[in-house]
């Protein structure tokens, strides 16, 4: 978290001297846990993703996931508004993040839910992904002030019903 909070404009702009600098670290020691600069917003929000965005569908409900994965990422709205104002752009899709959501999506309902996953459903999970991905990438960019029960309901509302469905937690698990 030291190297996070240190990271105080674009990566785009800053260096990992100046990381290191702002952290109290060693060069050694950034490069012990970051293979580059670029890594550190991907970190962050596969470090969040764990407690409750991976867990849909496993432990708790889209909603609950959705909602307390934005309150974590929500947290540190500061750091990606300036750290990847530039660096995050690339073209719909293009990073990592839709591709980890992908895999866990796909683990839950293969080896958590026993679902079938013919190539439609591997199709709308991949959709899906990149568009989830696409959608939280902007409003943590953008300057529109945070507000997790709307941007929950608006993130439950682009589910597809499928896969909604899919990973749906019973009655008796909530």
């Amino acid at each position: 978290m030291k190297i996070l909070h240190a990271t105080n404009k674009s990566l785009d702009q800053i260096t990992v001297a100046e990381i290191c600098r702002n952290a109290g670290i060693s060069r050694q020691t950034f490069y012990r846990h970051f293979e580059s600069k670029y890594d550190i917003p991907w970190w962050y929000s596969i470090f969040c993703r764990q407690f409750y965005l991976n867990e849909i569908g496993r432990t708790i409900d889209w909603k609950t996931g959705y909602y307390h994965h934005l309150r974590l990422i929500a947290q540190e709205r500061d750091f990606f508004r300036e750290s990847i104002q530039y660096s995050i752009n690339t073209p719909f899709g293009q990073t990592i993040m839709p591709e980890n959501r992908k895999a866990v999506l796909l683990d839950t309902l293969e080896n958590y839910r026993h679902v079938e996953v013919n190539d439609n459903l591997r199709f709308i999970v991949e959709v899906f992904s990149k568009l989830e991905c696409e959608v939280m990438n902007d409003w943590f960019r953008s300057d529109e002030p945070t507000n997790l029960a709307r941007w929950t309901d608006d993130l439950v509302s682009l589910v597809p019903d499928r896969l909604y469905r899919a990973l749906e937690m019973p009655a008796t698990d909530r």
